[in-house]
């Protein structure tokens, strides 16, 4: 799962070290992006489903899938606003482990929730992300979980 790498941990003060991880929110980079390099916003928008599609094939869900809780790597080197090499997932404070098809369906709904109250024509953001998570995470193990998101939507 793309998360910033653990430096160091000191278990005295209870205090993780992790790495800084160069680059903009996916929220500031759809944002800054969205009309002038909407190839660059799709592709941010595959690898945030891709990473999604890790985090819930290893039994965890986030809690918080929200664009401010992605970071948009930057490239060594590279200072090319709109270029991007991969995305980071941040904020695991609301996570779990263990996650039902239930849990991974409200995980995917409250991005959903955020992207429309976050994004214009958030319909288009949310259809990038989730075709990402279905094509890595694989016919089998997403069609239950895409299903059940039906059905977390109908609950509201």
């Amino acid at each position: 799962v793309p998360a910033p790498a653990l430096l160091a941990a000191d278990t005295a003060r209870y205090t993780l070290y992790l790495e800084r991880v160069p680059g903009r929110t996916a929220k500031a980079f759809v944002d800054a992006f969205r009309d002038s390099a909407p190839v660059a916003v799709r592709s941010v928008l595959r690898a945030f489903g891709a990473a999604v599609a890790k985090l819930h094939g290893a039994g965890l869900t986030h809690g918080d899938l929200t664009t401010s809780n992605v970071i948009c790597r930057r490239p060594p080197g590279d200072a090319a606003d709109a270029a991007v090499a991969g995305v980071v997932l941040i904020d695991f404070g609301l996570g779990a482990t263990n996650a039902s098809v239930e849990d991974k369906a409200v995980d995917l709904y409250v991005l959903e929730r955020a992207l429309v109250s976050t994004h214009r024509d958030a319909d288009d953001l949310l259809e990038g992300v989730l075709a990402a998570y279905a094509a890595d995470l694989g016919a089998p193990a997403a069609r239950p979980v895409l299903a059940r998101l039906d059905t977390v939507r109908a609950r509201g």
